[in-house]
């Protein structure tokens, strides 16, 4: 090997610092996508085979191209290919994520939008056609008023404004028809795409700014898709229709009449953009506003007993304001600019009557010309004035549909990365649902997560053994064989926090009950949302009858597991739909069943409308402890071979305690209990009992060894005798 000629190395020459750099960059990229990579030593050449005999040179001289080239084009034949051709793209190349987006849209009622274009341009050419008649009006009447036909002028010019009015209602029919169901379809896939995120999801954004999204923003996108589609295309219409009669009619006397356009150009670009800014503060915070007003209700039992009215009346106000401010200056953009516009069109007018004026006179421009001249002006007017405000109806649609793929998109997103074997969480904060999770506190068992990536195993579309996939099973039936659990070394984590579990390790055996039992924040309920994949465990740590739990597809897994978090979720609707959320098949009797387990049956009974009593938003009608138990029986009604209890007994008396326990040792013989609780008194009759302490395991055993062993479990028992006998006393 040698030094290479400097007339042989690439990038050589008084441009080799720029293109031929880049270029250089650009083919080496290219390479080392398509694999087959080597790092070469710079300045010196390899030997190779002698002229004229490489593989390259016996190619055909048309294939003799640059490979980087070559690659290029071969995988943009790849893309195509994966892509579709144009026509079932819909034709949304080019175009940018949220127009492509709403074009995606459009696409689906595109025969509706061809006939609202097609009623467009008839009257279009409809309204174009009359300055041309009163044209030939003018010139027949000047040149012999006897034999001019002005009825028959009259009666086309009659017709013609039909067809322009006919026209221009089918294309409103047509186009905001389709907006409407536009408008219906966002908010099917908005509300579809809300059902596939996990709760993680649910505690990085607001209800409100969920809530003002699923309003505003898809009512925005339908203005956009409906009033604004028409606008713009009327507009586009107007300019190249008018254009064409005015050159028709005189070139030069066009050129002075458009010559204070290119202002309007300028003016729009800036104009476009200013909105789009504006626009966007303006949404985001009514996002805020809406959380205020969401929050403030949902918590206005908390802001009466703590006295907050004054500082919720001082909160709302704030954020109004702001909102109001961002508000008004998107109106005064809006506002300035079509007075703008038309000025723009005076000025033009102003020029058509002093040249065209002066035409006439001279000769060059008969007098009919000249008021056809100045109706095609006329009718350009309202388009120019109604562009201001065709612009902020297009930038408000394009932001709000740009917020609503946010949502859209992240659901894709976290479609593919289950597939793929991701999960992303979020910088999130828990959120309370049932089955979910609620909002860490200092010393609780959930903590607040920071961005975390966790490796999962694709999803197998096999049965789980234990479970079939879907639904859950609404007989009262006991599982044959209930499934094993089991937790292997499994250290947990949210990063930029301590470790909130160390290296736990147990098994729960097929129709066995264990109890998790430990101070507060030892990590109990965290173990309970890491089998129910809430959170995502780490890989080979969590199994269930011997298969990790990220193997098994998540509806097989939730279907085969009744989870009951320390705060049920109820919604507005009756007892009896809340009990068999999920399963319309069950029937009346496994309801009241599960409520006879669950202690809630007898007080259901004395409501005036018993099971089909409804209970307010959140359960609002119900205590805490009512509430609780309804989320019991609800597990309960679906008869899982797996019950995980997260304190299900936390707002519950004692005495209503220990019924309850004694209903489910009897209800739920021969399934496999995961028990949370800080109440010993519950834990006391499991089969066996876990202590967890920060996190880590550091007892094991039935009850009566646990206490004569005397450790953390004999403390904390002797703790809750004491406070029993002091309550009593």
């Amino acid at each position: 090997m040698g030094p290479v000629p400097r007339d042989r190395r690439r990038g050589h020459g008084p441009r080799a610092g720029g293109r031929g750099r880049r270029a250089g960059r650009h083919r080496r990229a290219d390479h080392e996508i398509r694999g087959g990579h080597r790092p070469r030593e710079q300045g010196l050449a390899r030997p190779g085979s002698p002229a004229g005999k490489t593989a390259r040179a016996r190619r055909p001289a048309w294939a003799r191209v640059a490979p980087g080239r070559a690659a290029r084009r071969a995988d943009a034949r790849r893309l195509r290919r994966l892509r579709g051709p144009p026509a079932a793209r819909g034709g949304e190349a080019g175009l940018t994520s949220p127009a492509r987006a709403a074009w995606r849209y459009a696409w689906r009622y595109r025969g509706r939008y061809i006939v609202g274009v097609a009623c467009l341009g008839s009257s279009t050419l409809a309204s174009l056609t009359i300055p041309w008649m009163v044209k030939r009006t003018i010139d027949a009447l000047q040149a012999d008023p006897a034999t001019a036909p002005v009825g028959a002028y009259a009666a086309l010019i009659v017709l013609l404004a039909l067809v322009h009015g006919s026209s221009r209602l089918g294309s409103r029919f047509a186009i905001t028809g389709a907006s409407q169901k536009i408008e219906a379809d966002l908010r099917s896939d908005l509300y579809a795409a809300l059902q596939t995120f996990p709760p993680r999801f649910y505690g990085a954004h607001s209800t409100g700014d969920l809530m003002a999204r699923s309003t505003s923003d898809i009512t925005a996108v339908r203005s956009l898709l409906g009033f604004g589609a028409i606008s713009l295309v009327s507009t586009v219409f107007a300019f190249v229709g008018v254009l064409a009669a005015m050159l028709a009619v005189d070139p030069w006397l066009t050129l002075w009449a458009l010559a204070p356009y290119p202002a309007l150009l300028l003016l729009a670009r800036r104009f476009n953009l200013k909105v789009n800014d504006r626009a966007q503060a303006a949404q985001d915070q009514l996002s805020v506003l809406s959380e205020r007003v969401q929050e403030y209700l949902s918590g206005m039992a908390v802001v009466r007993a703590y006295t907050l009215e004054p500082r919720a009346r001082a909160d709302f106000g704030r954020a109004n304001a702001e909102y109001l401010r961002l508000s008004l200056a998107l109106a005064r953009t809006e506002a300035g600019f079509s007075p703008l516009m038309g000025l723009i069109a005076g000025v033009g007018t102003l020029v058509v009557i002093w040249a065209g004026g002066r035409a006439v006179v001279d000769g060059r421009l008969s007098l009919g010309a000249l008021v056809a001249f100045n109706g095609y002006l006329a009718y350009l007017t309202w388009p120019t004035v109604a562009l201001g405000w065709t612009l902020s109806i297009v930038r408000r649609g394009l932001t709000s549909m740009t917020r609503l793929e946010e949502i859209t998109g992240a659901a894709a997103v976290e479609a593919g990365a289950v597939a793929t074997g991701l999960v992303v969480a979020g910088a999130v904060r828990p959120a309370l649902t049932e089955g979910g999770l609620r909002e860490g506190r200092p010393g609780s068992d959930t903590p607040v997560p920071s961005v975390a990536v966790t490796p999962v195993v694709p999803a197998v579309d096999t049965p789980v053994p234990f479970v079939a996939v879907a639904p859950r099973p609404s007989t009262a039936s006991t599982p044959s064989r209930a499934p094993g659990l089991r937790f292997s070394h499994l250290t947990f984590a949210y990063e930029g926090r301590a470790p909130a579990l160390h290296d736990v390790s147990f098994e729960v055996a097929p129709g066995e009950t264990v109890a998790l039992v430990g101070p507060t924040g030892s990590g109990k309920s965290t173990l309970g949302l890491l089998l129910a994949r809430l959170w995502e465990p780490p890989a080979g740590t969590v199994f269930i009858d011997g298969r990790d739990v990220k193997e098994i597809p998540l509806a097989s897994l939730r279907a085969g597991l009744g989870f009951v978090p320390q705060e049920g979720f109820l919604f507005s609707r009756s007892i009896a739909e809340n009990i068999s959320l999920g399963r319309d098949d069950a029937l009346s009797v496994r309801v009241r069943d599960a409520a006879d387990v669950a202690g809630i049956a007898e007080e259901i009974d004395r409501f005036p409308a018993g099971f089909d009593s409804v209970v307010g938003e959140r359960g609002l009608t119900l205590s805490g402890g009512q509430r609780q138990r309804v989320t019991l029986a609800r597990a309960l009604a679906g008869a899982p071979p797996i019950l995980v209890l997260d304190d299900a007994f936390a707002s519950v008396d004692a005495a209503k305690e220990e019924e309850v326990a004694a209903n489910l040792r009897r209800a739920v013989s021969g399934r496999t209990v995961l028990l949370m609780t800080h109440r010993l008194r519950a834990a006391c009759t499991a089969d066996r009992i876990i202590v967890l302490d920060a996190g880590r395991v550091v007892e094991s055993g039935r009850h009566e060894a646990l206490v004569r062993r005397g450790g953390l479990y004999a403390r904390l028992w002797r703790i809750q005798q004491l406070e029993e006998e002091i309550a009593r006393a």
